[in-house]
């Protein structure tokens, strides 16, 4: 079902190009340039398919789901799902991220000239 949802809409894309942007896409993938939009449009999609394109497109929409389903839940518990499949929520790129983000809103966080040490754990 989702494979022809994805070429349904590869193909309306399609469609809405020109012959010869059509002819160009063919030409820049080495397929038969084909006579006609229609064929050149049904040579475009048989290579999506062969390529691995609608598939990657099927786990693109299925990864956004997620994400929407995800983002959608409380804070508590998408860290309960971390906890679960062992996952660490406080990942160091995303953090850099965000502070870096927030710098270019705020400005820099000031940082000390000599970092604090660390307290010795307790057992």
């Amino acid at each position: 079902a989702k494979i022809e949802e994805v070429l349904a809409k590869m193909k309306e894309e399609l469609e809405a190009k020109t012959a010869n942007e059509l002819k160009d896409l063919c030409a820049n993938k080495n397929l038969k340039l084909g006579a006609g939009k229609e064929g050149r449009i049904e040579t475009l999609l048989q290579d999506a398919k062969a390529s691995g394109e609608v598939d990657r497109a099927i786990t693109a929409l299925a990864r956004k789901a997620r994400a929407e389903q995800l983002l959608a839940m409380e804070a508590c518990e998408v860290l309960k799902l971390c906890e679960e499949v062992q996952t660490d929520p406080l990942v160091k790129e995303v953090l850099v991220e965000r502070l870096l983000a927030h710098e270019a809103d705020f400005g820099r966080v000031p940082a000390d000239e000599e970092p604090k040490a660390k307290r010795a754990r307790r057992a």
